[in-house]
């Protein structure tokens, strides 16, 4: 009786590991291979976000641009109008507008900023956009 518990014993033993007795392998792997996968998730979303907010920057100063260049506009009006479209979008954080390097001639509106990060960078962002001053006449 002892022996043949003892053989139903091992037997359930050997069933639990698989038939090359590697038991717990699965734990193993899944602790290996779960931070990397975690990692890789972040770094994809990260990339996402900063290409979201890489758009709404360019998008904001174009705009900016465009209002700047409209007939009896000024370049400051179109530096207020890319902060506001900014502030309503949201996804700049600290975003700053610049009008430096705007001429009588042409508008330029720069847009400055840091992306929402889920990894420990600083990602910057500063994207500008150009357009050319509307006269009648």
């Amino acid at each position: 009786m002892r022996h043949r518990l003892r053989w139903w014993w091992q037997r359930r033993l050997a069933a639990g590991r698989g038939p090359r007795g590697d038991s717990g392998i699965a734990t193993l792997e899944f602790l290996i291979i779960a931070p990397v996968l975690l990692f890789i998730s972040c770094l994809v979303l990260q990339l996402g976000v900063f290409f979201l907010a890489s758009t709404a920057a360019h998008t904001a100063a174009r705009k900016g641009a465009q209002t700047g260049a409209e007939f009896r506009s000024s370049p400051g009006q179109g530096a207020q109008r890319a902060q506001s479209w900014l502030n309503r979008v949201g996804v700049v954080q600290q975003a700053g507008v610049s009008t430096a390097g705007s001429t009588g001639e042409r508008v330029r509106v720069t847009v400055t900023g840091h992306v929402m990060n889920f990894l420990p960078w600083d990602l910057r962002i500063e994207r500008s956009a150009e357009d050319t001053v509307e006269k009648n006449g």
